[in-house]
């Protein structure tokens, strides 16, 4: 059973927090094994978050928790994808740019921003 945490610092009215989570269902269907019908969702918005440069700007964080072995299972390309779409699914619901958005999976390296993997290269685990 999947599950995701939409933070931002915005509002977000049912009805726009129902049509994210219609995206986020699909997403997370990119990983085989997963089924967008048990998808837990929660959202958590005007929380008090700041980032970058633009501190106070619009901004969201996307935390996807699913089962660990999961994460050994497919390649790590399939991971990277589910967190662009999320991601894709949050500009287009919110508008918040895709470069003031962090999608990753709790207990995973991959984090992603511009749908790039941004810890490749700085985290080495060995």
């Amino acid at each position: 059973m999947p599950r995701v945490t939409v933070m931002t610092n915005l509002y977000l009215n049912k009805e726009r927090k129902y049509r994210i989570m219609v995206g986020l269902k699909e997403a997370i269907e990119k990983i085989p094994c997963e089924d967008g019908n048990l998808l837990m969702a929660d959202f958590k918005d005007e929380s008090f978050m700041l980032f970058g440069e633009e501190a106070s700007a619009p901004c969201a964080s996307i935390e996807v928790s699913v089962v660990d072995e999961v994460y050994d299972y497919y390649d790590r390309e399939i991971f990277e994808d589910v967190l662009v779409a999320m991601s894709e699914v949050i500009t287009e619901h919110t508008g918040i740019p895709n470069n003031r958005i962090f999608a990753y999976f709790k207990n995973a390296t991959i984090w992603t921003c511009l749908g790039k993997d941004i810890l490749k290269g700085l985290v080495k685990i060995e």
